[in-house]
C-alpha cells in the first residue's frame, strides 16, 4: 500500500469517527431533552398530587398523620413566605433620606493676612484663583481653602 493510499486511508477514517460523533452527540442532546421533559412532567404531577393531598387534608377527608404533618410544614413555610414577602415590600420602598448635621460644620481655618504689608508690592483688595486648583479666594488668603495650596 502507497503513503497516498494510507493517508487517504486514515482520513476517511477520520471523517467517519467525526461523523459518528456528531449523530452520537446529537442523538445524545435530543434523548437528554426528551429525559429533562418527562422529569418536568413527572415533578408538575407530583406537586398536584401534593396539593391535592394538602387540600384533602384540610378539609378533613384525609387524616393520616405523616401528611398532617407535611401539611402543617406547608402552613409555616407559608406564614414565612408571608412574612418574608411583606419584609421585601417594605425593604424595596425604603428610601434614603440626608440626615441633617446636627451642628454646623466647623470651617477649616484658612489663615488670612488682614493687614495690608507696609514693604513690597502692593496688594488689591478683592478676591484671587488658587493656582492649584481654580477656587476664588480673598486675596490676602496665604493658603486655598480648597485644596490646601500655598499662594504666592
Amino acid at each position: 500500500m502507497g503513503f497516498l493510499d494510507q493517508i487517504g486511508k486514515t482520513l476517511t477514517q477520520g471523517v467517519d469517527r467525526a461523523k459518528f460523533e456528531a449523530e452520537k452527540f446529537q442523538k445524545t442532546t435530543r434523548l437528554q431533552g426528551e429525559v429533562n421533559e418527562f422529569r418536568h412532567q413527572l415533578d408538575a404531577k407530583l406537586m398536584e398530587l401534593g396539593q391535592r393531598a394538602y387540600d384533602l387534608q384540610r378539609a378533613g377527608q384525609i387524616s393520616a398523620p405523616s401528611i398532617s404533618e407535611m401539611a402543617s410544614a406547608v402552613d409555616q413555610l407559608r406564614a414565612t413566605v408571608v412574612a418574608k414577602e411583606e419584609e421585601l415590600k417594605l425593604s424595596q420602598s425604603e428610601v434614603f433620606i440626608e440626615p441633617m448635621p446636627s451642628s454646623p460644620v466647623p470651617s477649616q481655618s484658612v489663615p488670612i493676612i488682614h493687614e495690608m504689608p507696609t514693604a513690597g508690592p502692593t496688594h488689591t483688595a478683592g478676591t484671587k484663583a488658587c493656582a492649584g486648583c481654580g477656587f476664588q479666594m480673598p486675596a490676602t488668603a496665604m493658603f486655598c481653602p480648597s485644596c490646601g495650596t500655598r499662594t504666592a
